[in-house]
């Protein structure tokens, strides 16, 4: 691993001088992509933000997972807060020629540690009952947001890998 923290010439900048602040895992990752025309998404993202393109489209993201290990520098991993789904809906931005992410919506289903990313991050993460299960190779994924007066919104579906690993 520390081999690969080493590879840093395709950063747009240099890495940050504090020590780490979170640790995480990610498994069971799908990244999702629609092309999406900039016009539609530049009136949901903040004035200073520019939209990223590829080939002249902004790209829509639904990207379902699941964390374990989910930590604080120096605390451990807890079983009742360290592991759960997430779902993130997304878009590519730059900001002073830096690219970076737009996050319309996080769901996850722990509510402490949705209130605590809220709270600390200031993100849009909302409560939602999920599920994340393996069976047969396939990833049976389902999300529905139960957080207050939020928005609705769900997602139900299955995806596996269809080929090779490989590095961009």
């Amino acid at each position: 691993m520390s081999a690969v923290l080493q590879e840093v010439a395709h950063r747009p900048w240099p890495l940050p001088a504090g020590p780490w602040v979170m640790a995480q895992s990610w498994h069971d990752l799908l990244f999702a992509h629609w092309p999406v025309e900039p016009g539609v998404l530049r009136p949901l993202l903040p004035p200073q933000l520019q939209i990223d393109t590829f080939e002249g489209r902004a790209w829509l993201a639904v990207v379902p997972f699941r964390m374990t290990g989910v930590r604080l520098r120096g605390t451990p991993s807890l079983p009742w807060l360290s592991a759960f789904p997430e779902l993130n809906v997304r878009t590519y931005v730059t900001f002073g020629g830096k690219p970076g992410v737009w996050f319309f919506s996080l769901d996850a289903a722990n509510s402490l540690a949705v209130a605590i990313a809220r709270a600390w991050f200031h993100l849009p993460y909302f409560r939602a009952q999920m599920s994340c299960i393996e069976h047969h190779g396939w990833i049976h994924y389902g999300s529905e947001r139960t957080h207050g007066r939020a928005p609705a919104a769900w997602l139900k579906g299955r995806y596996r890998p269809v080929g090779d690993a490989f590095s961009p």
